[in-house]
């Protein structure tokens, strides 16, 4: 199924591309070989390299991502193709195909005059931990994830890699 990313939050580029193929390589060395011929593929569609490619010294990988799923579509196992632009002429796939290896709950509840708290299959996650999710979700800490969702909600942890909560 096909899984699409944004490259922007809140009009600033958030290097969703980078940070998947960042966690994707440090999986395996052989991956290395397919991100070259990806971007090279990005290029020659977009006459531009993805947007972050120079800085990816600098960033952290992303892991898995956050979703709703009413339809409860979402399982371990199934293939995701991760996608830009999703059904529009620009659509592009930017990773191989990758099998979902698990899926999670996740809920953050945001009530006022009290601090968000955010659960991973029931499980709240203390503040220690908060940050370094937020990171694995491509987020530069927990403030800007939360400041991304900004209501309550509830939905699915899709995982590409072998780590879970």
């Amino acid at each position: 199924m096909k899984l699409s990313f944004g490259t922007v939050i809140q009009d600033q580029p958030n290097y969703f591309i980078e940070k998947i193929w960042k966690g994707l390589t440090n999986l395996s060395d052989h991956l290395e070989k397919d991100y070259y011929q990806y971007l090279q593929r990005h290029l020659e569609k977009f006459n531009r390299s993805w947007d972050g490619d120079q800085y990816t010294e600098f960033l952290e990988p992303k892991i898995h991502t956050i979703r709703k799923d009413a339809g409860n579509l979402w399982h371990s196992g199934m293939e995701i193709s991760m996608v830009i632009d999703i059904d529009t002429p620009e659509e592009f796939q930017f990773a191989p195909v990758l099998a979902c290896q698990h899926i999670q709950t996740i809920a953050i509840s945001k009530t006022e005059n009290k601090p968000v708290q955010l659960s991973i299959d029931g499980r709240f996650l203390p503040a220690a931990e908060l940050h370094q999710f937020a990171v694995n979700d491509g987020f530069q800490d927990a403030e800007a994830l939360y400041a991304y969702f900004k209501d309550d909600f509830k939905g699915k942890l899709i995982h590409w890699t072998a780590f879970k909560y």
